[in-house]
């Protein structure tokens, strides 16, 4: 009888936790991480509809460990604590009862510590095996390494037109800042977005990794003096983004993508939100590895 009622609780508790989880934060949620054909309505903010790589295998097998630790236990061990607490207050009038509530409360704190020396196991095996795929800053956290390619210097290829190699004409046509010593610095900002930037780091740096504040494009340098066009090679930011100063801009880029020095993007996206009038954002968005910031709203953010 007991283990009939033990799994009729765990049955109702794996039925409701999946139809709540994404409205609250709970760890490990969603778990398929990648691969959809298309993103889920329930996570606007997580793009799961991207191609898998090998490291998307260790964040799944995270995500499961963590949803059953941090998403599925705490529930169920609520709600078996309670049951047993019901029946021990029951047992006065019949012993049987106490006993009963006992082996309940026995059970679960030990099924507990059993779960907690397991999850410790498995998440020291992921992290140590998926060590060179992971990027979060705390060892209980698994954040996969988006990787950018490093392209050498843009030059003139047969696939390419002859004006991608003429970098002065390339950005006079696009209306665009070229710097100096274009591409070793590939991009601009405006003065706008300098002073956004200084306004965030001076309130919140300590949140953000320093290393890791992107504003033109790096990896097509070539893409800052087209505004994001392809006719030199694929770009990584929409076309007209405000990476790439909009449509109209002289002055070089009005966006950053902020990434979270903790690997937390989820709490460093709500800071962000709260200095979002103090230091005069006109777009933020949340995506699944930063949050892009930008002084305007642009066709391609």
């Amino acid at each position: 009888m007991l283990k009939k009622k033990l799994l009729l609780i765990s049955i109702i508790t794996l039925f409701f936790l999946p139809s709540f989880a994404s409205a609250i934060d709970v760890p490990g949620w969603p778990i398929v991480p990648c691969g959809l054909s298309q993103d889920r309505p329930e996570t606007p903010n997580i793009n799961e509809s991207k191609s898998c790589g090998r490291c998307d295998l260790f964040q799944l097998l995270k995500n499961i460990t963590d949803f059953i630790i941090g998403g599925v236990m705490p529930p169920l061990a609520v709600l078996l604590f309670v049951w047993a607490g019901f029946l021990i207050l029951l047992g006065g009038a019949n012993p049987g009862l106490y006993a009963q509530g006992q082996k309940v409360f026995s059970t679960t704190f030990f099924g507990l510590m059993i779960m907690l020396g397991a999850w410790l196991i498995t998440n020291t095996l992921i992290l140590s095996v998926g060590a060179r795929y992971n990027n979060a800053q705390n060892w209980w956290q698994f954040t996969c390494v988006e990787t950018t390619p490093v392209n050498p210097p843009p030059v003139s290829s047969p696939g390419l037109p002859s004006l991608c190699s003429d970098y002065q004409q390339l950005a006079q046509q696009n209306n665009v800042p070229l710097p100096a010593n274009f591409p070793q610095t590939p991009g601009v900002n405006s003065p706008e977005l300098n002073a956004l930037i200084s306004c965030v780091t001076s309130r919140i740096g300590s949140l953000i990794d320093q290393s890791q504040i992107f504003t033109y494009e790096r990896t097509n340098p070539l893409c800052n003096l087209t505004r994001g066009r392809g006719i030199c090679g694929p770009c990584a930011h929409s076309e007209f983004s405000c990476h790439y100063g909009g449509r109209d801009s002289t002055q070089g880029s009005m966006a950053v993508d902020f990434n979270a020095a903790n690997g937390n993007e989820t709490a460093l996206y709500n800071e962000l939100l709260g200095l979002q009038s103090v230091c005069g954002f006109g777009f933020i968005l949340f995506e699944r590895t930063h949050t892009h910031v930008s002084t305007q709203s642009c066709p391609g953010n």
